[in-house]
């Protein structure tokens, strides 16, 4: 009788193996975050104002506390609140229309050139 090992058993093995490498590498790989916290923000930001069909403010102070309000619900609870770090140097308040466009307000304008952000878009330019 012949010694070694068949075609289909090496097969069999090397497809084990691949599956097994597939299951357990994406727990090894370092995760990297995709986007920084200010630019995911601003993009739950530009959802919200989409989904709830009225214009929302973003109100970011100096110690990076957030606070969302919506344009006809500005009297009641905000829509959401927290904190983001790395916080800007300067307060700033962004404007986000129904049609998700973005603008800062006139106030804080500078804090969003400091920060990179595109005025019509705040999307951080390159």
């Amino acid at each position: 009788m012949p010694r070694g090992y068949t075609l289909i058993e090496v097969i069999v093995v090397l497809v084990l193996m691949a599956l097994a490498v597939t299951l357990v590498a994406p727990a090894l790989i370092a995760r990297r975050d995709a986007a920084p916290a200010l630019a995911a923000l601003v993009g739950q930001s530009r959802a919200t104002a989409i989904r709830r069909a009225e214009a929302v403010y973003l109100r970011i102070e100096a110690s990076g506390a957030w606070r969302m309000d919506g344009a006809a619900s500005s009297q009641v609870d905000a829509i959401a609140t927290g904190r983001v770090t790395p916080a800007p140097a300067a307060p700033l308040t962004l404007v986000f229309s129904p049609l998700g466009s973005c603008a800062p307000d006139v106030a804080t304008a500078r804090a969003a050139e400091a920060l990179g952000l595109d005025p019509l878009t705040c999307e951080a330019t390159p």
